[in-house]
């Protein structure tokens, strides 16, 4: 990863906290979906598009900044 810097942020430190309020968001999503959803195996499914999505976006948000987060390990 290149050292680049946002606003006195690093690239890593943009990523992590990035993947924190995304994993916020989506468990906030996915609770209320799993409320709406009775049938476990729709929500599986459900869950599986949502998740993947959610991590298209935001690797396209980071490719658009500049930042590759291949290779990257979530805390």
């Amino acid at each position: 990863m290149v050292g680049k810097d946002f606003q006195g942020l690093t690239e890593l430190e943009i990523v992590k906290l990035i993947q924190k309020k995304k994993k916020r968001y989506c468990a906030i999503a996915l609770n209320e979906l799993e409320e709406e959803i009775n049938d476990p195996e729709l929500f599986k499914r459900v869950r599986k598009i949502f998740l993947d999505s959610m991590n298209n976006y935001t690797r396209s948000m980071f490719t658009v900044v500049g930042i590759s987060v291949e290779g990257i390990e979530d805390d």
